[in-house]
């Protein structure tokens, strides 16, 4: 792309699938251990963790990365933060630059601004700062073509965040804005749709709403469907579908997800799995501590 004067303007992503070549990660530390038994729900936590098996889970998560060529953008700073290793939620990555979140609970703010910082390091441009009454996070939207964008509206992303969002990418050239209603029993969409090729999202039968999948299904995009039985009986599998994709067809998930194993080696989909057993307690999975910054476009 190139503006006026001849500058060259980078294209950072145009979808969930594109090849993985650079993110923004955190590697906990002393942070985890400001969460005990008696506020670990005040900090959004499931339970307490094990301190060290989380970094652990963190690290060999990076490691995997850099196998794959991943370019990895390491942030410090977060040591107040034990929400911080969840790199998704404080910025969301769109084709011109990135959005800075604006977070419901205290207990989050704060993080974006180091995020902030660190894109400004990288010289990210930032093209939208939610402000006031504008809440959203980024493990609330999704970037599945240049034209198409998935939003959730619920409890971490309110009604100004999404108009805000829609506002932005219109002006991006988007034509297809679709708003999610989040459950209750779900933080962000997330949790719940993974795209795992050009034109192909997975989602839970029960959850996705039929207009927006009759909607997708008219721009070209195939829908797979999992029920909600088979990846809601323990805490882990209910973040199954928070996942990575490496490139096409080539999907990172959590270790224990064999309903979603099956479905995705059902539809040629390569898939790698990774122990995130204390990641999860803190309400977020791979695509949680995965903090997307450029993919290979899928776009012409």
């Amino acid at each position: 792309m190139i503006l006026e004067g001849g500058m060259r303007c980078m294209i950072y992503l145009d979808s969930e699938v594109g090849k993985l070549r650079e993110i923004m990660m955190h590697v906990p530390g002393k942070e985890l251990e400001i969460v005990n038994e008696n506020n670990y729900r005040s900090y959004l936590f499931s339970s307490v963790v094990d301190p060290n098996e989380f970094k652990k889970e963190i690290t060999d998560l990076i490691d995997l990365y850099k196998k794959e060529g991943v370019k990895i953008n390491l942030v410090q700073d977060l040591e107040d933060k034990p929400n911080g290793v969840y790199a998704r939620d404080p910025f969301l990555m769109t084709p011109k630059g990135a959005i800075i979140a604006n977070f419901k609970y205290d207990v989050r703010r704060g993080e974006e601004k180091v995020y902030e910082e660190y894109l400004n390091k990288l010289n990210v441009p930032i093209v939208k700062k939610m402000q006031n009454n504008e809440i959203f996070e980024g493990g609330n939207a999704l970037i599945l073509r240049k034209d198409v964008a998935l939003v959730g509206i619920g409890e971490r992303n309110n009604k100004s965040g999404v108009e805000s969002f829609i506002s932005l990418l219109r002006d991006m050239g988007f034509n297809n804005i679709f708003v999610i209603q989040t459950p209750i029993a779900r933080i962000h969409i997330d949790e719940y749709v993974s795209q795992i090729n050009e034109d192909t999202i997975i989602t839970i039968r029960q959850m996705f709403p039929w207009d927006v999948a009759n909607e997708l299904k008219n721009l070209g995009f195939n829908i797979i469907t999992v029920e909600y039985s088979d990846i809601s009986t323990n805490l882990k599998t209910k973040l199954c579908l928070n996942t990575v994709a490496l490139e096409p067809n080539k999907i990172l998930i959590g270790e224990g997800c064999d309903p979603i194993r099956k479905v995705l080696e059902e539809n040629a989909v390569d898939v790698l799995e990774i122990k995130i057993d204390e990641i999860v307690k803190g309400g977020g999975g791979i695509h949680c501590v995965t903090g997307q910054i450029k993919r290979d476009l899928i776009s012409n």
